[in-house]
């Protein structure tokens, strides 16, 4: 029934007017996932079919990294081979980051796509684009500013285990080299011009899991991920219209992510529920206790960071020889010496639990929820464990190994968030006058 200048059609008005400018505005749905994870295959196999015309900014890099002289080709693939032993990807990984920051602008690809995007709806109007391959936060932000509310991010789970399964082949089974790889992309570590999956999939305004080993297209299982997925392409195409009921764990994770925001936490806000029958009995935030000043007001900083800093400084000072390696020592730190220990807040998850206990509420917890806006660090997942709570749905595309094995084996069902993200939440469901 939508075609190419009414796509955006059900918006409000004064929405309307801000987000369409143009008659032929098209709807433009991004993909954003880990290697691994499907976003390409769900462009191909789903919204290709559907009508949807497809961009890879992957494409856009590589066109850029083939007009680049040969002598320069060779310094990414001997960096490359420093890194990491069989990386079938990270030449590109390590030309992309260079690009980004060559151009003082992380939304580089993407911009480069959008004149391509906007070129061909010209020439050939359609209404219906997918765009896959976003790996950086600039990048949706690009697209948010020339499409405004007709773009929706769509990110794209799978679980670390599944996702090496379908990629040991490229990896010649390098185990250790695809890990390597995984931890570059997340942006861990990485500089504002690097690769950010992590940071690009809480910007996310939907989100599914595509765990499954589909062996056949047209098979059960390919034929639940694709009613998923058209239900909310569905969504996003009409959106205040209400034609799908809310669910539960949608406006739930909204609630966890309301109360994230009362956090000072310079790093990361989170926000936790727990609940009982669909009632709300608790809730919490990370944030000192109480009259603290928080970090900034005290530090400037994150005290794990500043510690961090001291802890490298003097790693220097006593071998003035690792200052060569200083990046490569904060990756490493970052990596294996988080320092939850020293971290002065109280997380959102123990706040919660506290809060329940303060309040003076009563409630068996084995047969409540949590609901979180991250996944719980190995100290909270004690915690919850402890405390007899049974089930946890929460919004992380990285799952800590060693708080998911604490979870696992004190019984707590840890499960993936799905649908419409606290970001797009009234944006789809909010009420239309």
């Amino acid at each position: 029934m939508n075609g190419p200048l009414d796509v955006c059609a059900s918006l409000p008005l004064a929405v309307r007017v801000m987000a369409d400018p143009e008659p032929t505005q098209p709807l433009v749905i991004g993909l954003t996932g880990s290697f691994g994870s499907g976003c390409e295959y769900v462009a191909k196999n789903i919204l290709e079919p559907l009508g949807y015309r497809s961009k890879a900014l992957s494409s856009v890099l590589r066109r850029e990294y083939n007009s680049r002289p040969p002598d320069e080709q060779k310094e990414y693939k001997d960096e490359a081979k420093k890194q990491v032993r069989t990386s079938p990807r990270r030449e590109l990984q390590l030309f992309g980051d260079a690009l980004r920051r060559e151009k003082k602008d992380a939304s580089y690809l993407a911009k480069q796509a959008i004149t391509e995007l906007d070129q061909e709806q010209k020439e050939n109007p359609n209404g219906k684009w997918v765009v896959r391959g976003i790996r950086n936060p600039g990048e949706i932000h690009a697209f948010r500013e020339r499409y405004h509310d007709c773009f929706f991010l769509f990110g794209i789970y799978a679980s670390r285990n599944v996702r090496w399964e379908r990629e040991k082949s490229v990896y010649d089974r390098d185990e250790k080299s695809f890990d390597e790889d995984d931890l570059n992309d997340t942006g861990e570590g990485n500089e504002d011009w690097g690769q950010r999956v992590g940071d690009c999939f809480y910007e996310s305004d939907v989100v599914f899991s595509n765990d499954r080993q589909i062996t056949a297209i047209g098979n059960e299982d390919f034929k639940a991920l694709m009613a998923k997925v058209t239900q909310y392409v569905d969504l996003v195409r009409e959106p205040l219209t209400k034609r799908q009921p809310i669910r539960p764990d949608e406006a739930l994770m909204a609630m966890a992510y309301a109360a994230s925001q009362r956090s000072s936490c310079v790093k990361r806000k989170v926000g936790a529920l727990i609940v009982r029958e669909a009632a709300v009995i608790s809730s919490g935030f990370n944030e000192v206790p109480g009259q603290q000043r928080p970090c900034y007001g005290e530090f400037k900083q994150c005290l794990r960071d500043q510690l961090s800093g001291e802890l490298l400084g003097d790693l220097i000072r006593e071998e003035p020889v690792l200052e060569k390696k200083k990046e490569t020592i904060k990756r490493l730190l970052k990596k294996h010496a988080r320092m939850l220990d020293y971290c002065r807040a109280l997380h959102a998850e123990e706040s919660a639990l506290l809060n329940l206990v303060r309040s003076g509420a009563g409630a068996p917890l084995d047969t409540c929820t949590m609901y979180t806006t991250t996944f719980p660090c190995r100290l909270c997942a004690n915690k919850i464990v402890s405390v007899g709570l049974k089930r946890l749905v929460y919004f992380e595309p990285y799952p800590d190994p060693e708080s998911r094995a604490i979870l696992d084996g004190g019984g707590v069902k840890a499960e993936f968030f799905e649908g419409v993200t606290f970001r797009a939440y009234f944006r789809i469901y909010g009420e239309q006058r």
